[in-house]
């Protein structure tokens, strides 16, 4: 009996320990299983994050595998199999939607708006105005109006000061993701003061105001069709076509009259046109590269101005039908932009115009001629600014400064962008 005691006692303890044994093998072949599906859900994980998600996300998985995190694992999106290249991560609850890139700032937009195109919205109603200003000194008048605002034609003044203010009511369409619709409707109005000294061979001056009250000008539409994203080595490249119809007055034809006691030194035309009375057609590029924080923008057009036949093209009295071939033009511009926070930016560029020489001719069969001194040179300064009201609105001001004797001594350009 007491030799029996212990051999049971051993017999009690190797099943025991046997049981424990296949207990601790069974918990260490389910362990080793579920670390085989957690390195599988790992691995697809790791590359749903690097194919699709955001990299927030992606560093928040990365993060969980490398600490054996099963919590943020549990919690961390998964994707089908057959998920489309470019989907998107489907956000948990409590969790924000992933973004795959941060929005661009309000001030970003409003320069790409004022200098490019945006193409992601559908609609942009873009009310504004222009004011701008010259003065000339012994300026030759011939008939035609240059810069929008100088009638050239064959009379001779001492001083002419011209204001024109312009009401722009525009508009913009994004029709796809690459192409966008705009149109632009003015309405003019302008003061010119004429000036001449010495009268009748003296010291007496004469002066007039000739005003054009708000009149309908030459409204244009156009597209731009982005023909290149932007890349790391390549700026966003954009091409635009545009066509204006002469929907405003013509300069064409209008009566030259003599101021009262001026003794035939002054003569100015009886009224101001609100347009240049050609259909125009233009195209250029734009090119936009954003090195954070500026952004960088250059662009060239050329305008061509179709020959039109008028009924009258001269300022003498009685109808002279006669044609008319005002001068091609070429433009170009380049500057600077930089966001000073989410909702400002400035800019500073610089922009000239070459145009051609108007031609006249009389009539059908006659010779073209030159018109003397409607050739242009124009170069302004730019200094703007952008300012984000909103999401959804702007506002857009720019100032410039000419340089020399063609170009307006100021303008001033604001806009007031409004997205649907």
């Amino acid at each position: 009996m007491t030799v029996a005691a212990p051999a049971m006692a051993d017999a009690a303890d190797n099943e025991m320990l046997q049981r424990e044994l296949e207990m601790l093998r069974a918990q260490n072949d389910a362990q080793s299983m579920r670390l085989m599906r957690l390195e599988a859900r790992v691995e697809r994980l790791s590359f749903y994050n690097q194919s699709y998600a955001g990299p927030a996300t992606r560093g928040r998985v990365m993060n969980a595998a490398y600490r054996g995190d099963k919590t943020q694992l549990a919690q961390a999106p998964t994707q089908p199999e057959n998920a489309p290249a470019n989907a998107t991560a489907p956000a948990t609850a409590g969790e924000e939607e992933v973004v795959k890139e941060a929005p661009a700032s309000g001030s970003k937009r409003a320069v790409y708006q004022e200098q490019h195109a945006l193409f992601d919205s559908k609609f942009t109603f873009e009310p504004g105005f222009t004011y701008s200003t010259f003065d000339r000194n012994q300026l030759l008048l011939n008939g035609f109006l240059a810069l929008d605002a100088i009638f050239l034609g064959n009379i001779s003044v001492d001083e002419v000061e011209a204001q024109i203010l312009t009401l722009n009511l525009g508009g913009r369409y994004g029709a796809t993701d690459r192409l966008q619709l705009d149109f632009n409707v003015p309405f003019v109005y302008r003061n010119t003061n004429y000036q001449s000294v010495g009268a009748g061979f003296g010291n007496a001056s004469s002066e007039e105001d000739v005003t054009l009250d708000p009149e309908l000008g030459d409204v244009s539409a156009g597209f731009y069709y982005q023909l290149f994203k932007e890349q790391v080595n390549r700026p966003d490249i954009v091409w635009n076509v545009r066509v204006k119809a002469p929907t405003g007055s013509d300069p064409y034809g209008i009566p030259i009259v003599e101021v009262p006691g001026s003794g035939g030194n002054l003569r100015i035309p009886d009224e101001l046109p609100s347009g240049n009375g050609v259909w125009a057609l233009s195209t250029g590029f734009s090119f936009v590269k954003t090195v954070d924080p500026a952004i960088l923008y250059a662009n060239v057009n050329y305008n061509y101005n179709f020959k039109e036949d008028f009924d009258d093209i001269s300022s003498d009295a009685g109808d002279q039908p006669g044609s008319i071939d005002l001068g091609n033009a070429f433009s170009y511009g380049f500057g600077l932009a930089f966001a000073l926070n989410e909702r400002m930016s400035m800019s500073f560029g610089y922009s000239q115009t070459f145009s051609e020489k108007s031609e006249q001719r009389l009539d059908s069969s006659g010779d073209w001629q030159s018109i003397i001194g409607s050739d242009i040179n124009s170069a302004q300064l730019n200094v703007g600014a952008t300012y984000a009201l909103s999401d959804r609105s702007s506002w857009i001001t720019n100032v410039g400064v000419g340089l020399n004797t063609d170009a307006p001594d100021v303008t001033l350009n604001m806009k007031f962008p409004y997205t649907f």
